[in-house]
């Protein structure tokens, strides 16, 4: 039983924890910015991999695994409609 309780525990943690995302702006002409990297513990070692790459514009965004399948989930609805 206290297995199962661990194995919960150590499952609700990798889905609700908080990783880190770099986005790099590759292009200053343009509004967009590229995923480069994923799965930053912490937001210092995402700033200090942007470093790394003298990236001048970057941002660091905070996701949990939960929402990136969430949002997965949610992109297969957005194909081609059949009227079409």
């Amino acid at each position: 039983m206290k297995f199962v309780l661990i194995v919960l525990v150590l499952m609700l943690v990798y889905l609700l924890y908080p990783f880190h995302e770099l986005w790099v702006k590759e292009d200053p002409f343009s509004d967009t910015y590229s995923r480069v990297a994923q799965g930053f513990w912490s937001e210092k070692a995402c700033i200090s991999a942007a470093q790394a790459q003298m990236a001048e514009d970057y941002r660091c965004r905070q996701r949990n695994t939960l929402s990136r399948m969430l949002r997965s989930a949610s992109d297969y609805g957005h194909g081609q409609s059949r009227d079409e």
